[in-house]
């Protein structure tokens, strides 16, 4: 494990850190930095990142949002082929744009094609580890904000065969409908979802 203050890897048993001498916490995760160049995993005090050599952007804030789960959407209303990602971070769903290409790598040419948008989507899921979404969100008037307590469901509907499934959101002021692309990772939301919304989610 590596220490949090000064980011010496330690064994996982370790109680003090054996570069500083801190007391080491076993129960806790260790605060890392994301690259976001390369997406690779630092330590927390690290100035460059130990993978590619880019440097780090500053530590983050203690009020910044931590990414939770994001989901690629096509929207269930709309006649068009727009696309968008929900990101559900540690305190708000954010909307933004999406990529026409997730849930068709096949599509765009058999194996190659999947091979394509896989490293599409694994380039877009590291560049969200490291997002500052309020800076983003200021940045960005397409993007849509929905704090947690504006919610009043979050309904997961049932994957048919032929059909993709559903996510509904229901909150004080408006509701959104999508289908979601990634099908085959519909079993996984249906977990990390409910752990981060608890009782607003209602799953089909």
């Amino acid at each position: 494990m590596h220490c949090t203050d000064c980011g010496k890897e330690n064994s996982d048993n370790a109680q003090f850190c054996i570069n500083c001498g801190s007391k080491l916490n076993n129960t806790e995760q260790p605060v890392l930095r994301y690259c976001s160049h390369c997406g690779n995993e630092n330590p927390n005090n690290s100035i460059y990142c130990q993978e590619c050599g880019q440097e780090l952007e500053k530590t983050s804030n203690s009020d910044d949002e931590i990414l939770q789960e994001m989901i690629h959407v096509a929207p269930a209303k709309a006649i068009s082929a727009d696309r968008k990602i929900l990101y559900f971070t540690d305190q708000n769903i954010y909307i933004g744009e999406g990529s026409l290409m997730v849930g068709s790598g096949f599509a765009l040419g058999g194996l190659s094609g999947h091979l394509i948008e896989k490293k599409m989507l694994s380039d877009k899921e590291k560049k969200a580890r490291s997002m500052n979404f309020r800076e983003k969100a200021a940045q960005d008037p397409e993007i849509i904000v929905i704090p947690y307590q504006n919610i009043i469901n979050l309904n997961m509907g049932k994957k048919k065969m032929f059909l993709a499934p559903k996510i509904r959101i229901e909150t004080t002021s408006k509701d959104y409908e999508f289908y979601i692309s990634q099908t085959k990772k519909y079993k996984g939301y249906i977990k990390t979802i409910p752990t981060i919304l608890g009782d607003k989610v209602t799953i089909e």
